[in-house]
């Protein structure tokens, strides 16, 4: 009996070690299991610092920037509030090049048959199709307004009105009559042919002083020639210009006004070199220089002294009696203005004496043809106003803004060959472009209304938007790894120490084992030897 206990004690305790073995493998293979979870824990965690989102800009009240979540409905948000400063984003599947919209745009698109005006109408976008520019409309109206008033037709004949306009420039630009051209070369003279020496008349050569006495003899007989004037003119003329100055004696040394400092010889004769000195500081009084003295009186200065006074008192007297006039040069511009200015108002008076007997013989007065021609040139003018305004026409929106951002809306569609539906979910999700950004699946773009077409764009190239860390996910992973490694070696512990008590158990069931068999062993041996 004592050695079938032993036996049965045997088969129990074999039993008993087999169990905890079975459970100590089990341990074992949880610990592993739990390494191997602790590696994802850690892989998770590295991802979601690695982690970003994109952001897009957008605008207070105020004007100031805000950065929001870049998710679907805000990259595709209407901002009322500041409309022109952020762009539309739109979300383009890489695949098949389509939009991603919202199921009513979709559902509208789709309807509208790919026409602007039933798309618009299928959303309540309120509009007037085929406007022209303000300036246009405006450039119209005014011409519509001559055509009212009659102002568009010609009112006179072309052989009248070339005839009118002809004769009534002459009134405005008289003809120049022999007497006006001969006082405007006497002012010519005097006033213009002069050198660089400022004030200083001098006509540019000695034939200017046979001209200058021809054209006063041409104003000598008539009414011109009387007074002061006729005074002036017989004195000129009554000059031998080769002659004057002929006698040094007349006039004291001189000195050029062109050249302060050189001393000038009277009718220096070039030809005899030995009465020259130095020829660079000698200088002839030529006949254009002594009719650049009798002009000015030949009353130069010169340190201090004074040449003699050429002039007669009478012409002295005549020259005074000019306002504002110190010499004859001075008074011969006075005298040829006055002179032009009455033979231009007599030839202006002769023309418009003209121009009244030819009105007269066509039955009109001239104000009344100025004021027809006047409102026919107007209309002309206004059509042409008109006709440089550009003909091209746009839509009027109601809310300009709201119909233009639903117009650019559906161009992009168009342009990118049609849209496909995105769910509420997923408009709204701040990862889900994203995600889809980042795993190939979408780009973002604008719209580009001058090419009419789709323009892919990047966060890191465009303003509007940008792609930062994710802070609020970076903290949850921070909590979550804490958790999940704090739970990892609570169980790894756990399973340590029922993996010792286990061994301890296997130990103590070894060591009976051992003690069973040695015991059966002893008495099979004792046994034995009483049959032996």
């Amino acid at each position: 009996m004592g050695l079938a206990a032993s036996q049965a004690r045997l088969l129990s305790l074999t039993a008993r070690q087999h169990t905890v073995e079975r459970r100590a493998q089990y341990l074992q293979a949880q610990k592993l299991r739990l390494a191997n979870d602790s590696d994802r824990v850690y892989e998770k965690y590295i991802n979601a610092l690695d982690a970003t989102k994109l952001e897009t800009r957008t605008y207070d009240a105020n004007g100031k920037v805000h950065w929001i979540e870049g998710s679907y409905n805000n990259l595709m948000r209407y901002d009322a509030e500041n409309k022109a400063a952020g762009n539309i984003y739109y979300v383009q599947d890489i695949n098949d090049g389509k939009l991603y919209m919202p199921t009513k745009i979709c559902d509208v698109y789709e309807r509208s048959g790919n026409d602007l005006f039933a798309f618009l109408d299928n959303l309540g976008i309120k509009y007037t199709k085929d406007v022209h520019t303000d300036e246009y409309i405006a450039a119209e109206k005014v011409v519509n307004a001559d055509i009212d008033r009659g102002w568009n037709v010609m009112p006179y004949t072309n052989e009248f009105t070339e005839e009118y306009n002809y004769m009534k420039s002459r009134v405005e630009y008289p003809d120049k009559t022999n007497l006006y051209n001969a006082a405007n070369a006497l002012f010519s003279i005097s006033a213009y042919s002069q050198n660089s020496v400022s004030g200083a008349y001098l006509p540019a050569n000695p034939a200017s002083f046979t001209e200058l006495k021809t054209n006063i003899n041409t104003l000598k007989g008539t009414s011109y020639y009387t007074g002061d004037v006729a005074t002036i003119l017989d004195f000129i003329s009554s000059f031998n210009i080769n002659e004057i100055f002929a006698n040094p004696e007349n006039v004291e040394t001189l000195t050029a006004i062109s050249l302060p400092d050189k001393e000038l010889y009277i009718n220096y004769d070039k030809s005899k070199e030995e009465e020259k000195t130095v020829e660079s500081e000698k200088d002839v009084i030529d006949d254009a220089t002594k009719l650049k003295m009798l002009l000015n009186g030949g009353q130069y200065e010169l340190n201090g002294g004074t040449a003699k006074d050429i002039y007669q008192s009478s012409v002295t007297n005549a020259v005074s009696n000019f306002e504002g006039c110190l010499n004859i040069g001075d008074a011969l511009q006075v005298i040829g203005n006055d002179i032009k200015k009455s033979e231009t108002e007599k030839a202006s008076q002769a023309a418009q004496a003209d121009l009244d007997a030819f009105l007269a013989g066509e039955g009109y007065d001239q104000e009344t043809v100025e004021t027809n021609l006047k409102n026919y040139q107007t209309y002309c003018n206004d059509v042409i106003t008109f006709n440089s305004q550009s003909k091209e026409t746009h839509t009027e929106y109601k809310d300009p803004d709201l119909g233009q951002y639903y117009e650019r809306m559906f161009n992009a569609i168009q342009s990118a060959g049609g849209c496909k539906e995105i769910n509420d979910a997923n408009a709204k999700s701040s990862s889900w472009v994203s995600s889809m950004v980042k795993n190939a699946q979408v780009v973002l773009a604008t719209f580009d209304t001058t090419a009419n077409e789709i323009d892919i764009i990047t966060a890191s190239s465009n303003p509007g938007i940008r792609e930062v860390s994710n802070d609020q996910e970076i903290m949850e992973a921070d909590s979550e790894y804490e958790a999940d490694l704090a739970a990892i070696d609570s169980k790894d512990k756990k399973y340590s120490t029922e993996l010792n008590q286990l061994e301890e158990e296997r130990s103590a069931i070894q060591t009976e084992i051992d003690s069973l068999k040695q015991i059966a062993k002893d008495n099979i041996a004792a046994t034995f030897k009483l049959f032996t």
